[in-house]
């Protein structure tokens, strides 16, 4: 026997029917397509976003490479030059560093005098005499150092005086341990505008 359905029970059947192959078209082909669409075009923004941040770096580039030349060309510029707020704190540097290597060859420091500063065309010389009692070894580890630090300084009239010998050992000779009496101007530059 055959048995056929009613029209309306075929009709809503076959609507049925549809329905479920639209269904099954639009979650099996459209939905995943839709998506890939979606998730390229947030890949895209994200892109466009990160080119117009490069592109914004590289404006900015040519810039930045010209603040840093001239950092770079200030800083060579102040190499080798005392830095200070003023011709007092520059002298207490060197002073401090005469002290200090006077104290590193065991030498003894007597006095440090600042003397008058003398303006060289854009640059300024700041001086400070040293006196110390030392021995020659002494005397030239503290010469060295001094020169050979930076920022740079320079030494002049330079007077190295044995002492007498009746305040020396009357046994020993004049080598290295004796000691004797040095005075020395120690000067380095600034720029004249300090």
């Amino acid at each position: 026997m055959k048995e056929t359905l009613s029209p309306a029970l075929s009709r809503s059947l076959a609507v049925a029917i549809l329905f479920a192959v639209i269904g099954g078209l639009y979650y099996g082909i459209v939905r995943p397509i839709l998506d890939n669409y979606n998730e390229t075009q947030a890949s895209i923004e994200q892109m466009q976003d990160t080119l117009e941040r490069y592109q914004r770096a590289a404006r900015d580039l040519a810039p930045r490479q010209a603040e840093l030349a001239a950092l770079k060309q200030r800083q060579s510029a102040q190499a080798g030059f005392l830095q200070g707020a003023n011709e007092t704190l520059v002298a207490a540097q060197i002073q401090n560093r005469i002290k200090s290597l006077a104290d590193s060859t065991k030498s003894e420091l007597r006095s440090t005098q600042v003397l008058p500063s003398q303006d060289e065309g854009k640059l300024r010389r700041i001086i400070v005499r040293g006196q110390m009692s030392t021995t020659l070894a002494g005397a030239l580890g503290v010469f060295h150092d001094l020169e050979a630090a930076s920022p740079l300084l320079f030494l002049d009239n330079v007077d190295l005086r044995a002492r007498p010998a009746q305040l020396r050992d009357r046994a020993a000779t004049l080598v290295n341990t004796d000691m004797m009496d040095v005075q020395f101007d120690v000067y380095g530059y600034t720029h004249a505008s300090n």
